[in-house]
Parts: C-alpha cells; structure tokens; sequence
C-alpha cells in the first residue's frame, strides 16, 4: 500500500534529523573540514543521493544545525519577554540553563564544532548576524535595567551566560550550573540595586 503524504511527510522529517544528528556528531569529532557528505551519510544509514535531496551540500547542514541552535536562543529569549521587565534577566538566565540541560546532546557538539576556524570561515556573515541579534536583544534587557553602558554590558552578560552553559555543556557531572546562573542573576540584581541607589 503506498505512503499516505502524512507518513511521507514524517518519513522525510526524520530522514533530516538523523542527517542533521549525524553530520553534528563527525563535525565535533572530526571537524568540519575533515567531514565528507559521504561520511555524513554514512553516519545517518543514508545514500549520499538521499542527503543530497535534502541538502546541497555540507555547508547547509552546518547552517541548518546553527539555525537549530538559533531556535533555542529564540526560545530563551521568549521566555524572558514574557516575564516582567524587572524579572528579565533572571528568567533568561535560567530559560537558557533549562534550554541547554533539555538539548544537552546537541549543544555538547555544538559547542565542540563552533569554534573551528573552518565552521566560522563556513558560516561567514550569518553568524555574525545571529551574533548581532542576540546583542541587540540583550542590550535592550540591559538598558531596561538602567545601564548606562548597555553595548559593553550586553556583551558581559552574552559572555556569561554563553560562558555557564558552555562549562556545563562540556562537563555536566560536575559543573554547578544552577548556582553559577544564580549568581549571575545576583551579580546583575545588584548593578540594578546599586544605580537605583545613586539615582535616589
């Protein structure tokens, strides 16, 4: 009996998560440059024509996983939107603890596959771009909060937060990633408290 286009529909879905799972994996353990669509393929239990039909070639697999990535900075921030501009920052900062413990996995290999110089070179203006976004973002968390330096404190915070889930990505056993997001809501709490001082 043939496929209904609903089970066509799933069959394609998740013949593009297990390319997008596999070439993530031989990215972060053989590196970018060294991943071959044929060994991708191979990795997912496909024929090199298959990830062909869903990709063009190893670069948009790369932009697809950072999109993915993407998606979970999205979903953080939609979280922090939906609380009160005083409380922000602390759902941020804890949305993307959530985020990245929920997506543990994906974002070990992320973090492992990001820092090549090859994936940047790949990448190129998109990812500045997703950089900039996320500035943008943050730095208007930061100016709600009274900075009077929001581009440097947007970039402190995108540095703190990146950095906790990034430690804890790579060794969650042992790293204390509640308590380090927890002071980092206290350190930014405090800055509000110390200009609210000054202002009085």
């Amino acid at each position: 009996m043939p496929r209904t286009a609903e089970q066509n529909n799933a069959l394609r879905a998740s013949t593009r998560a297990r390319l997008l799972d596999a070439a993530l994996v031989l990215f972060a353990r053989d590196g970018y440059g060294r991943s071959s669509v044929r060994a991708i393929a191979a990795q997912a239990g496909v024929a090199t024509g298959l990830l062909y039909s869903h990709f063009e070639g190893k670069e948009a697999l790369l932009r697809a996983i950072f999109e993915e990535s993407m998606a979970d900075v999205a979903q953080s921030f939609a979280i922090a939107d939906a609380a009160t501009p005083n409380a922000r920052l602390a759902a941020l900062v804890r949305g993307s603890v959530e985020i990245v413990r929920e997506h543990l996995d994906f974002w070990r290999l992320s973090y492992a596959t990001r820092t090549q110089p090859s994936v940047r070179a790949a990448l190129g203006p998109a990812l500045d771009g997703w950089t900039s976004t996320i500035l943008g973002t943050l730095r208007r968390y930061v100016e709600e909060g009274g900075s009077p330096e929001p581009d440097a404190d947007a970039h402190a915070l995108f540095a703190q937060i990146d950095g906790m889930c990034q430690h804890f990505a790579l060794d969650p056993g042992r790293y204390p990633i509640d308590a380090v997001a927890e002071r980092v809501i206290a350190h930014w709490g405090h800055r509000v408290r110390l200009r609210e001082e000054d202002e009085s």
